[in-house]
């Protein structure tokens, strides 16, 4: 038996095309669950994973299987969690050794479902070594510099503060312009000290938030995917906050008895952003400010239309940067 960290076998399996290329999932989930339990043994080996077939986003748009082209501030992460199932794609098997992936082999012809090939040896690649080395930090002028926790600023920082930041699997490296355009916002305008309360609507990796926190605001995440409050949580530690000035991340909205708060963001794709505008502004003082990202310039009217009648006044600012827009508002006081 091979260690199955040194070396493993691959199997590609292409199934008959005679159904339109199309197998009910419910085969194919009886075909996977027969090929685990005759080639896995007690300790592990022997198949070690099927890779049923994915897309990237962008590809299940253009065919029409997903209604969104894009998943926001992937940046330079990885980009797993941008992937979507395709259901009539062809498999590829991982085996640790090559006489199980022959015995496979022989499984998958004798299915009838298609065509299998000769094992392939290959060497696993250290995804993690060739992300890290991917991604050292950026500049964001005028204010920040973000640097992952392998990289973090030597010398003298100057008016700029630094922001660490483990992206984890696809919650963004902030490196977006989107999210360049929220931090100048907070930065620049919007952030008064300790007593100021902020509400990250989307938060993902937790930057926004976590840089509104290392101005002195008092912060709320919300971000629905739990694996990205605890992203999130851990880049708020490598970023030392503590106790008061810890954000805290949630996967749901503060109730709207809790007390208002002085700036909401949300940087996050139209669709969601028109659903929750009631909510979102109703968590937002009299008199607060609002800044909506995730934007793209056709994006930008159906905003105003949703959130200027909730707020009761025009939008206040609308800032730029290559495709990407913020809108900033206030609510009539």
């Amino acid at each position: 038996m091979s260690n199955q960290d040194d070396f493993y076998y691959t199997v590609r399996f292409s199934f008959h095309r005679d159904r339109g290329g199309i197998l009910p999932p419910a085969e194919r989930e009886r075909l996977s669950d027969m090929l685990w339990a005759e080639l896995t043994d007690v300790e592990g080996f022997g198949l070690l994973g099927i890779h049923e077939g994915t897309m990237l986003s962008e590809e299940a748009f253009e065919r029409g299987l997903e209604t969104e082209s894009f998943t926001l501030d992937a940046a330079l992460a990885p980009r797993e969690r941008d992937w979507i199932k395709e259901s009539n794609a062809d498999w590829v098997l991982y085996f640790s050794d090559e006489s199980t992936a022959r015995r496979g082999i022989e499984l998958l012809k004798k299915s009838g479902l298609g065509m299998a090939s000769d094992p392939l040896k290959e060497i696993p690649e250290d995804w993690d070594a060739q992300w890290k080395a991917s991604f050292m930090g950026i500049d964001i002028e005028p204010h920040w510099v973000i640097r992952p926790p392998w990289n973090r600023f030597v010398g003298d920082l100057g008016t700029k503060r630094e922001l660490v930041l483990n992206p984890g699997a696809g919650f963004g490296t902030g490196n977006h312009e989107t999210t360049r355009l929220c931090l100048e916002e907070i930065s620049s305008h919007l952030v008064q000290g300790s007593n100021f309360r902020v509400l990250d609507f989307g938060s993902g990796s937790g930057v926004l938030a976590i840089g509104a926190a290392i101005l002195g605001a008092h912060t709320i995440g919300v971000e629905i995917d739990p694996l990205a409050n605890e992203n999130a949580v851990e880049n708020a530690r490598l970023n030392g906050l503590t106790g008061a000035t810890l954000p805290k991340f949630q996967e749901e909205l503060t109730p709207e008895s809790d007390p208002p708060y002085d700036l909401v963001i949300a940087n996050i794709l139209r669709p969601v952003l028109m659903e929750f505008a009631p909510a979102l502004v109703s968590r937002l003082k009299p008199g607060g400010t609002l800044l909506l990202s995730g934007l793209v310039e056709e994006d930008v009217s159906h905003i105003l239309g949703r959130y200027e009648p909730l707020l009761g006044q025009p939008v206040q600012t609308i800032r730029r940067l290559n495709d990407w827009r913020a809108l900033v508002f206030k609510k009539r006081a």
